[in-house]
């Protein structure tokens, strides 16, 4: 059962925290990281992790559901060309690379560490409607789209989509049944992105997956999939036309303290950030950013709907801190309610090595070889502000 949420004298374990924080305020950089972390996750833990976070993402083939399963057709090919082998997430799969580099797929110019899309090896022979077998994923994102449990029907916002990964995750929940049966398709997919760049590499991604049916306006109804680029700072903003949501999924940037670990350039323009660039001032300012972010988001829910905030960061204040926040923040205009994860979502996590904390959950590569992943579901149950009074 999910709890509802008085705000009184919450958390213990975050006061514990500001303090633990505000005696390290003046760490910075690489030496700053590991004293912070190391408090955080206790010296022997923070050992494994640390180790863990050196090693690159280990990406599955996630399947297009939208191609037909058929014996010699594009995706039973390239199931069996890369020795595809099913895992516990659903619709991932392990792979093994073609020895021939002329079976191999090309991997998209801008990279994304979370989701690489693919090309095929000379994209100007691919037939009118050709859609892509498979995208890699990393695992952990996998998992957090499905812990949305977007369904059928359902009006659903991802927030921040960046290049798409977590979308074609959704719009798979939503719309492949359908369209395998021949069905028509209900529901609408918002994917959201305001940096013009990725947005636009957005749009490419997402169509080179996913059905022309789904973007059609010749079809007399409307899009089953949206693309917009609002700034999701402002409250007020073009999203509200869409909605309000059933679902809404905030990826919203965050320290990717693997990345910093790494110095990776994945995805990145110019120089990479590094950990000398780490302190804990961008830590909490990011996590401002965040509680600002996911408190906007409540005001394009349903009632009845659901919001799932997620992060890459280490940090307690970009993690539980936020929720915690913004069930402070709420208090007066929302009654939330915090939802634990289904039996089917944490039976996906490999080794059921998932971690429950004080207002989430978290995937860490020292458990389960994926993320670091943070997220926390929350339903919006009741409006209690003036204006939900007065309608």
């Amino acid at each position: 059962q999910g709890r509802k949420i008085a705000c009184a004298g919450l958390g213990s374990h975050a006061r514990a925290g500001r303090v633990r924080d505000a005696a390290m305020a003046e760490t910075r950089g690489e030496a700053g990281w590991h004293a912070v972390h190391s408090v955080h996750f206790g010296e022997e833990r923070w050992l494994d992790l640390h180790h863990a976070l050196h090693r690159e993402h280990e990406h599955l083939c996630f399947v297009n559901p939208f191609l037909p399963d058929e014996p010699g057709g594009l995706r039973s090919e390239a199931m069996r060309e890369y020795q595809m082998r099913p895992t516990c997430i659903p619709g991932a799969f392990t792979f093994e690379m073609p020895d021939a580099p002329t079976r191999q797929y090309r991997i998209d110019k801008l990279e994304d560490a979370h989701a690489m899309f693919i090309e095929p090896v000379d994209p100007d022979t691919r037939e009118p409607g050709y859609l892509s077998p498979f995208f890699l994923a990393e695992g952990a994102s996998v998992i957090a789209a499905l812990a949305l449990q977007a369904e059928e029907g359902d009006d659903v916002l991802d927030a921040c989509a960046s290049l798409g990964g977590k979308a074609l995750v959704l719009a798979s929940s939503m719309f492949a049944r359908a369209c395998q049966q021949g069905r028509p398709m209900r529901g609408k997919l918002v994917c959201n992105e305001f940096s013009k760049e990725r947005a636009a590499w957005l749009q490419r991604c997402v169509r080179g997956f996913l059905p022309d049916i789904l973007f059609d306006p010749d079809t007399g109804r409307h899009p089953h999939v949206v693309f917009t680029s609002a700034d999701v700072r402002t409250q007020s903003s073009s999203l509200e036309r869409h909605g309000p949501y059933d679902r809404i999924l905030l990826d919203a940037p965050s320290t990717d303290d693997r990345r910093l670990l790494r110095g990776d350039r994945t995805g990145q323009v110019g120089q990479p950030p590094t950990l000398d660039t780490w302190s804990h001032g961008k830590v909490k300012v990011s996590a401002e950013r965040q509680v600002k972010w996911l408190y906007n988001m409540l005001w394009l829910l349903k009632e009845g709907g659901m919001v799932l905030y997620c992060s890459t960061a280490l940090a307690q204040a970009e993690c539980d801190g936020v929720i915690e926040a913004v069930m402070r923040k709420a208090t007066g205009d929302f009654q939330l309610e915090l939802l634990p994860l289904d039996e089917h979502i944490l039976r996906a996590v490999p080794a059921l090595a998932s971690e429950s904390t004080d207002w989430g959950t978290r995937l860490m590569p020292d458990k389960c070889g994926l993320g670091p992943l943070y997220f926390s579901r929350l339903r919006l149950v009741k409006r209690t502000h003036v204006a939900a009074e007065l309608t």
